[in-house]
């Protein structure tokens, strides 16, 4: 089943939070002690009095911690398909007056035409059924000096856990980085056909698991798998930290930063 299928995002999403449980190993295990959250709203662009929009905000992690780094008069609009997602962002940052909250669909974006200075969608266009409208939705309320700002990651992204899907694919339907319909590979030729300028921003990392259980938990956050395939796999994952003190995966990750005029800065 493709990532991007409306059934599958409604069961990593909407039924259930799995979410927390990826972004538990990435925090835990990174070796860029910098952190991928850091580096994301470190690319944003701010000034006062700008209107941003997030889509799929998930349960809201970049924002935790932020609140003296926005400017004054900045009205933030955190939005998420899933009202499951919306309900845990508001645990963490309903009491702010930066930020408000809706339900949305990125492919129906219920808002005025040029209304946003920022639009920000980070590791969902994948998720996206039909992401040429989703992008005509995003330019369309996006001003003419506006910024969308939106990650992904690259087809070799988590390559060794790739590795070991690819032994046991007959068996089990892996969701892959390598079937993701937005990635950093092709994502400039998707984007070019809605912006005028497009910058690529690489993150650089891996993660070192010591603990085999906690990736088995990952792993099973995104994908269904029999107890046979599922021991199986534990057991590749005990043998490798066993020998090598930790299962160390090459993460690839990054951000196209794009605007709808071009400045002459694309790369």
């Amino acid at each position: 089943m493709n990532i991007n299928d409306p059934k599958r995002v409604q069961e990593l999403y909407i039924n259930k939070d799995t979410l927390s449980t990826r972004v538990t190993l990435h925090d835990k295990y990174s070796v860029n002690q910098h952190g991928w959250a850091n580096w994301v709203f470190e690319q944003y662009k701010f000034r006062e009095n700008i209107n941003v929009l997030e889509l799929g905000c998930g349960t809201g992690g970049t924002w935790i911690g932020r609140e003296e780094q926005i400017p004054k008069g900045t009205k933030i609009i955190l939005t998420d398909i899933s009202d499951l997602m919306i309900q845990k962002t508001k645990e963490k940052h309903g009491t702010s007056t930066y930020f408000s909250f809706q339900v949305m669909d990125v492919q129906n974006i219920t808002f005025e035409d040029g209304y946003f200075d920022i639009i920000i969608a980070n590791h969902m266009l994948y998720h996206v059924l039909n992401i040429s409208k989703a992008l005509s939705e995003i330019k369309r309320v996006l001003k003419n000096d506006g910024c969308f700002y939106t990650t992904t990651t690259g087809l070799n992204h988590l390559k060794e856990l790739q590795d070991i899907y690819r032994v046991y694919e007959g068996k089990v339907k892996f969701n892959y980085s390598g079937e993701i319909t937005f990635n950093l590979e092709n994502g400039i030729n998707i984007l070019k056909e809605y912006f005028g300028e497009i910058e690529k921003h690489h993150y650089i990392d891996s993660l070192e698991v010591t603990e085999a259980q906690d990736l088995m938990d990952y792993i099973i956050s995104y994908n269904e798998i029999p107890k046979i395939v599922y021991d199986e796999i534990y057991g590749i994952i005990e043998k490798e930290i066993n020998k090598r003190g930790m299962f160390k995966i090459k993460k690839d990750s990054g951000m196209f930063i794009c605007r709808l005029e071009n400045t002459g800065n694309s790369t």
